[in-house]
This record gives structure tokens, C-alpha cells and sequence, in this order.
């Protein structure tokens, strides 16, 4: 029987957090609602959700959030899915075309720019199209699918997440599982038993992990029409899902970063709500 219901964007990253209700069907005690990361948090709003993943910004820009611990999606070094394409070198941009899919990746590239590279640009958000943005700019920021199959010959491409992690020495918090007083810590424990069964590979794992990882390549090579070994790679090597303290920590020094860089409107911590296994009573 549903008692949650979470709002989810539809990327092949957040598969591994949601591919175990999914699988247990009508059994599932939560329910996932898909839609565009704009329009989640409405769901919210709306009371039709009890917790949303979402990008970071969310939670820095937004007063009482709490956000269920244990659980992101993260990087430490490369994410390949989050990428800057620029036809000029990093420290020549002049304009940078903005994926308005993602706030979060977005800023991320900005305090990149400016720090690392010494860049003074103006930007525009746009819809994701590399042709389309550098048509008009000199580079271009895009996510998710979009952005792990965009083709970068002949272009100078940054990888957003390996630029921070050698921009700081710490792993970079793209989305968390994010809402308000109804994000209760039975939610919580069930959004940590569904991240634990995409968990890291070991000899004598239950064989329901090893069908949900089968199940978790499976669909991102229908739904992004990705290569089997490139979802496995992406899953297996790339993404971090467990939200460990040196992960918050690199989420604290994100925010930091970004009122040094001007955005004063990411002045909020999430309050963590600590995960409880559901009473048998």
C-alpha cells in the first residue's frame, strides 16, 4: 500500500533511487511521479508530494527545507552527464549559453569560470541545443542525458564535476531527496532501502540487487539510448549515491562558493532528517 508519494525528475542519474519502487509495483509503499525538475517542486506545494529530488540549489534557496539523510546524487571527480562546451578556451569566454534545465549546474559553472579560469562572461538561459547555443555564444552548459551524448569535437569541453573536485579536493552534491515536515524519517529509511539496493558491487549480493541493477541498465539504455557499458560505467564508477560527510561537506562548501560569487540567495542550510526504520506495530 502507497504511503508516500515523491516527485522525481526523469534523468538515467536518478534511476538507481527510485528503480526498487518501481520494481515491487503496487507493493511499493511509495509512489514516484515523474516530471521536469521546474515543475517539481509544485508537488510540493501542492501537498501531492512528501519529498521531491532535486537539484542542491533548492535546498540553499529555500527556507525550512529539510532533506532526508544518507541519500544524493553526487560525484567525486567526473560526472560526464553535466559538461560545459566552449569554442574558445575556458579563459576566453565571453558569453556562456545556460541549460535551463539545472540551476545547480548552471551556477556551478559560473564559480568555475570565474575561479579557476579567471573568465568575465556575460549569460543567457536557453533551451538545451549545443547548435542552437553556439550559434550565439561562446559556450554552452548542458545536463543530464543531453549532456553525456552531446558530441564535443573540436571543442573545448569541460567536465563540470572533475573542475570542482580539482577546483576544491571534495566531491560536489548535484540532487537530494528535499521537502518540508512531511520528509519524516520512515520516508527517509525507505529512500535509503531503495538507494542500497543500486549500492556498490560485492561478492554474495542478494540476487534482487544484482535484478535491479540489471533492471537500472536496462532502462537507461531505453530510455537515453545509452551503450550497455556506458551505463554500467555510469552507475558502477561515476555516480555516488550515498551521502556521506564528506559529501555534505562538499554541499556546505558549494554554498560558500556561491555567496562569495555573488548569488546571496543561497543562504540556507537543510535541516537532515535522520532515517527510522518503519515500526512493525
Amino acid at each position: 500500500m502507497t504511503r508516500y508519494t515523491v516527485g522525481c525528475v526523469s534523468y538515467v542519474n536518478a534511476i538507481p533511487l527510485v528503480e526498487m519502487f518501481e520494481e515491487m509495483g503496487a507493493a511499493s509503499p511509495v509512489k514516484v511521479l515523474y516530471d521536469v525538475p521546474s515543475r517539481l517542486p509544485a508537488l510540493l506545494d501542492s501537498g501531492e508530494a512528501q519529498a521531491i529530488l532535486v537539484s542542491s540549489i533548492d535546498a540553499l534557496r529555500t527556507p525550512g527545507r529539510r532533506m532526508a539523510e544518507g541519500v544524493c546524487i553526487g560525484s567525486n571527480g567526473q560526472v560526464k552527464s553535466v559538461r560545459l562546451f566552449s569554442k574558445v578556451p575556458p579563459s576566453e569566454i565571453t558569453s556562456l549559453a545556460l541549460d535551463r534545465s539545472s540551476m545547480t549546474s548552471n551556477r556551478l559553472a559560473q564559480v568555475i569560470l570565474r575561479e579557476r579560469y579567471g573568465a568575465s562572461f556575460t549569460t543567457e538561459e536557453m533551451p538545451p541545443s549545443l547548435p542552437e547555443m553556439l550559434k550565439s555564444h561562446d559556450a554552452g552548459v548542458l545536463i543530464g542525458d543531453i549532456g553525456m551524448m552531446a558530441d564535443g569535437t573540436g571543442l573545448h569541453v569541460l567536465d563540470l564535476g572533475e573542475e570542482w573536485t580539482n577546483l576544491t579536493g571534495k566531491p560536489f552534491v548535484w540532487a537530494a531527496w528535499i521537502g518540508g515536515s512531511e520528509v519524516t524519517p520512515e520516508l527517509a529509511w525507505w529512500l535509503n532501502r531503495a538507494a542500497a539496493c543500486a549500492g556498490s558491487r560485492s561478492e554474495n549480493e542478494p540476487d534482487f540487487i544484482q535484478r535491479n541493477r540489471q533492471a537500472m541498465v536496462a532502462r537507461a539504455m531505453s530510455q537515453a539510448n545509452w551503450p550497455e557499458e556506458t551505463a554500467k560505467d555510469y552507475f558502477e564508477n561515476v555516480m555516488v549515491y550515498r551521502m556521506n560527510e564528506p559529501m555534505l561537506d562538499g554541499l556546505r562548501e558549494y554554498q560558500r562558493r556561491l555567496v562569495v560569487n555573488g548569488f546571496d540567495d543561497a543562504q540556507y542550510f537543510p535541516e537532515i532528517v535522520a532515517a527510522a526504520e518503519p515500526s512493525l506495530v
